[in-house]
């Protein structure tokens, strides 16, 4: 009697326990828990940054962990030459808003998004009536994956 009391016990503990008991760990539950990447791309796109500095290309490199196909610049000038000698089309170009007539001037032909990259104050304001999407300098690479993703799916 005592032991049928005990199996009919764990039974109905595993029954209520749900699927905390399903593969041994909770954390590795579908849909909960911890995820393998900080932040993925769900529509990776091809991404091109103007990139000089060491938290500009930790930016970069943050996307592409994220899942794009990011290559780096260090000079606006040199957008056209790597827009021609590119196996594939670009998606996006980031850069500052200060350098948006050189960017413009070597997007001019190709069918690419600039999306500037703004610093706090007047630039900010600038680029918000200028343009359908800008980012923060100071943004989270959150901020810099949603407008990413908000122009591919435009593009598509």
């Amino acid at each position: 009697m005592r032991q049928s009391t005990v199996l009919l016990s764990a039974f109905v503990a595993a029954l209520l326990a749900g699927d905390a008991l399903a593969c041994g760990e909770s954390l590795f539950r579908v849909g909960r828990g911890v995820s393998f990447r900080e932040y993925t791309a769900p529509l990776p796109g091809n991404v091109l940054v103007v990139a000089n500095t060491a938290s500009e290309l930790a930016m970069a490199e943050r996307l592409a962990a994220a899942g794009h196909d990011v290559h780096v610049v260090s000079d606006p000038s040199a957008i056209r030459s790597e827009i021609e000698n590119s196996d594939h089309a670009f998606d996006v170009v980031l850069a500052y808003f200060s350098q948006r007539n050189v960017i413009e001037a070597q997007t001019a032909s190709a069918s690419v998004e600039f999306i500037p990259v703004a610093r706090e104050g007047d630039e900010e304001a600038q680029a918000k009536a200028l343009y359908v999407r800008h980012l923060p300098d100071q943004g989270s690479v959150k901020q810099f994956l949603k407008t990413i993703h908000a122009a591919l799916r435009s593009r598509a």
